[in-house]
């Protein structure tokens, strides 16, 4: 038996338009509040019930069977992809309009399988040291009941828009 699905993503264009001007918290503000549609890759892995602070950011992951692995649970990749979605809206939070920011390192550490089992986990990143150029940012991912599935350090490097 085979299963099937589908859904739907914002035209990135789109989302980049509707970002213009927009400090990053706001920006994260306006997704949060439905007002801006979220990235594509958030609709296709599935995080959702995002809060966000000034260097701060939580995001709620439903594990379902389109993420796993031929071991029958979610593959690695699909819960790093849930940590830097964090850990870059966590440093998004801390940038002036026009700014953006690259991911250069990402250090994960699983600490327990995710399955459909686990049931809704959620995932929270903080800044913990920036510098002009440089961010620092962790995460954990956790159950209901505070049980550590993963968790990352990551260093970002803050991009400016070009010099008039």
């Amino acid at each position: 038996m085979r299963n099937e699905r589908t859904y739907r993503w914002a035209d990135p264009a789109d989302i980049a338009k509707a970002a213009e001007g927009l400090a990053g918290l706001d920006l994260l503000r306006a997704m949060a509040e439905g007002r801006v549609p979220p990235p594509p890759v958030g609709s296709l892995i599935g995080v959702g019930d995002f809060v966000a602070e000034k260097g701060k950011v939580s995001v709620g992951f439903e594990p379902a069977e389109f993420h796993y692995n031929a071991l029958g649970t979610v593959h690695g990749g699909v819960i790093a992809t849930v940590i830097d979605i964090v850990m870059g809206s966590a440093v998004h939070s801390t940038l002036k309009a026009g700014q953006g920011f690259t991911t250069l390192t990402l250090e994960l550490k699983y600490h327990r399988a995710v399955t459909v089992k686990s049931g809704r986990l959620t995932a929270t990143a903080k800044v913990i040291t920036r510098g002009r150029d440089i961010v620092t940012a962790e995460a954990n991912l956790i159950d209901k009941n505070d049980r550590l599935f993963a968790n990352a350090t990551s260093t970002l490097m803050i991009l400016r828009p070009p010099s008039a």
